[in-house]
């Protein structure tokens, strides 16, 4: 936990530009953000509950001439592991982050440290990716500081938003 006093000293550093201003989410306000699969991706789920997510192929001007080049075809498929299948059917929007952790360690009888640890890992590697989204409210980011979000109208929810994938995912990600 940080001193009182030292908060004054990180105001001084950041104003003579010796440090970096920390915006971001706390750790409690990133396990209450809602992930949401990205809608434009194509899945499919085998008969035996894993999940294959096809990858569109890079649409910048790197891609482009990578498959003009080259064969490359216009989607990768991931196939997702047991895990990774089970967290990607709860990334609907209305299970928060906390909510799978604990659906999680209930179901394959896991440390909920452990679990928190991967699950966190796995969710930022698919936001990286662009294939989750993080819902989140208003005053939430506002409070972060976050810029540069997508809003929903309807909702009083905000997105971050996440660079652009440089490449697709390895085959079988799971948060485990």
């Amino acid at each position: 936990m940080r001193k009182p006093e030292s908060k004054g000293l990180d105001r001084i550093m950041i104003s003579l530009r010796l440090k970096k201003a920390q915006t971001g989410l706390t750790r409690d306000q990133a396990m209450a953000a809602w992930p949401v699969c990205n809608p434009s991706l194509v899945t499919h789920e085998s008969e035996d509950g894993l999940v294959a997510v096809e990858l569109p192929r890079r649409k910048d001007w790197v891609g482009n001439a990578l498959g003009f080049l080259f064969f490359v075809p216009d989607s990768k498929p991931v196939q997702l592991d047991e895990v990774g299948s089970f967290v990607w059917k709860l990334c609907d929007g209305e299970h928060t982050v906390n909510e799978i952790g604990v659906a999680l360690a209930t179901e394959y009888k896991l440390n909920r440290r452990e679990v928190d640890v991967s699950l966190t890992q796995y969710l930022q590697t698919l936001g990286k990716r662009g294939m989750v989204a993080f819902a989140i409210p208003r005053e939430m980011a506002e409070e972060a500081g976050l810029t540069g979000t997508a809003t929903y109208p309807e909702t009083d929810l905000v997105q971050p938003e996440t660079p652009e994938a440089d490449e697709a995912p390895d085959a079988k990600e799971s948060p485990g």
